[in-house]
């Protein structure tokens, strides 16, 4: 049947209508979509197989995507393998783009529940397929008509800013798609939390350059630290494995990329992949995150124990170069480690010589493809902060004032750092995003009511986040 048919009928079709339908069909499974979602509906006299019924996608108080979409008839797995005859998707595209720029499909999966999960199809502007990943995102069919998901934007590289959706179906030679015509606008927020739509919200109360104040924003803590405790790094895409180096990838698709990146180090290098995911998704950067929690880029000996861990950072550490010197198309490496990591420290040296040393050494190492290296200046390490922040929030206190530490407590000298100034090189350069962090005198948990850590020391993907447009220029000035 022509989906124009009853298009009369569908126009007049109220959010009421819809949003009864998707109670129904997802009683038993997610929440309905926040004030960020819409939903449509059909009339139910369609024909069987994939015709539409309603769908819905939202961004939840959490942050996350919530999709919904009801067939008008069940389907088994089999019947949604995209294909020019059969698929069930849903299309996004940037608001800045004319084109989607990629579907996110539902597939059959072997051994999931329901039999089906949900892959993504990168697109270029004319719609040619660049490259396709596998979403680490559990579907549920809470009946056999209706599918339900939840996960991250950032599982799909979405930064913050406008995006429009459309569900698209094939069955046979009948296409369907809803709503008819036009798509749906989606907003995608760093949270959606009020608090964090504020203009002066995380890294953008401490920009030095442009000074910005809400009192609304004094006692707001977002997220909170019990769901900041459970929050993960920002997602990357494994990749094959060589020896000891496990990369993973983020930032635009290899083919689609105008040039690569690497980051490297430790978990503190890790949490500052949320920004740099960003700033490679508006510099069209492929980035490759090679880490390992505990090992620095360092030719200094770690006190990590059991001493099989010392070793392991040991032979990881001398296999690096010789993935850079099969990946000599990666010619920017940005560097992060936790500063106050313990070396074993050589007869007549200290401490802080020999990290720096260490560090240099490493460098060296990695050969003359590596034309850049960016070291990121360590984070404060505030300790166990969030239960004091917890108690401000219930007492209604400004949080990052009481809970706040001392600069010269939480802030050790960082060894990469003063490494790089040593060698007054143009190869290796240093940012010092420490004044997002800290005043002269005292570092913050909260800024700009943005949960600054998840733990003792590792940053929330949400204040990261907020971090990304003063890391880019920071990077912009290094040209």
């Amino acid at each position: 049947m022509s989906r124009r048919r009853n298009l009369g009928a569908r126009r007049r079709a109220t959010l009421a209508a819809a949003v009864a339908l998707l109670a129904v069909a997802c009683a038993h499974a997610l929440a309905q979509p926040q004030a960020s979602a819409r939903s449509y509906a059909d009339p139910p006299d369609r024909p069987s197989g994939l015709d539409l019924a309603a769908a819905a996608l939202g961004q939840g108080p959490s942050g996350g995507l919530s999709v919904v979409i009801r067939t008008h008839a069940p389907w088994q797995p089999r019947d949604v393998a995209p294909s020019a005859t059969r698929a069930l998707c849903v299309w996004l595209r940037r608001d800045e783009s004319p084109t989607p720029n990629g579907r996110r499909c539902v597939v059959p999966r072997d051994g999931a529940r329901g039999g089906v999960g949900l892959r993504y199809t990168l697109l270029d502007h004319r719609g040619r397929r660049l490259g396709i990943r596998e979403l680490a995102a559990a579907v549920r069919r809470p009946a056999p008509a209706t599918i339900s998901a939840r996960f991250s934007p950032a599982l799909l590289r979405l930064a913050p800013g406008t995006y429009h959706w459309q569900v698209r179906s094939r069955s046979g030679g009948v296409d369907d798609r809803l709503p008819d015509r036009d798509e749906v606008v989606l907003p995608i927020a760093v949270s959606t939390a009020p608090a964090a739509r504020r203009r002066c919200f995380g890294a953008a109360s401490r920009d030095p350059r442009r000074r910005c104040s809400d009192p609304a924003l004094r006692r707001a803590v977002v997220p909170s630290p019990d769901d900041a405790v459970l929050s993960t790094n920002s997602p990357c895409d494994p990749q094959a494995k060589d020896g000891l180096v496990m990369p993973c990838e983020f930032g635009v698709p290899a083919a689609d990329a105008r040039a690569m990146i690497a980051l490297v180090g430790d978990s503190h290098a890790e949490h500052w992949r949320a920004a740099l995911e960003i700033i490679a998704q508006r510099k069209r950067w492929h980035g490759v995150s090679i880490t390992r929690s505990g090992c620095q880029l360092s030719r200094a000996t770690s006190k990590l124990q059991p001493p099989s861990r010392r070793a392991a950072c040991r032979r990881w550490n001398r296999q690096l170069p010789a993935w850079f010197a099969a990946h000599r198309n990666v010619r920017t490496v940005f560097v992060v480690q936790h500063a106050a990591a313990s070396v074993v420290v050589p007869d007549g040296m200290t401490g802080l010589g020999t990290r720096a040393r260490g560090h240099s050494a490493a460098w060296k190492a990695l050969g003359p493809s590596v034309r850049r290296i960016v070291v990121l200046r360590d984070t404060p390490v505030l300790g166990a902060r969030n239960g004091c922040v917890q108690r401000s929030r219930a007492r209604r206190e400004s949080a990052g004032r009481t809970c706040a530490m001392k600069r010269a407590r939480v802030l050790p000298a960082d060894a990469a750092v003063v490494a790089a100034r040593r060698l007054r090189s143009r190869r290796v350069r240093v940012i010092d995003m420490t004044p997002f962090f800290c005043s002269p005198t005292a570092c913050f948990p909260v800024i700009g009511g943005a949960l600054v850590y998840r733990d003792q020391e590792h940053l929330t993907g949400v204040y990261a986040t907020t971090l990304s447009p003063y890391l880019q220029r920071e990077i912009d000035r290094l040209r």
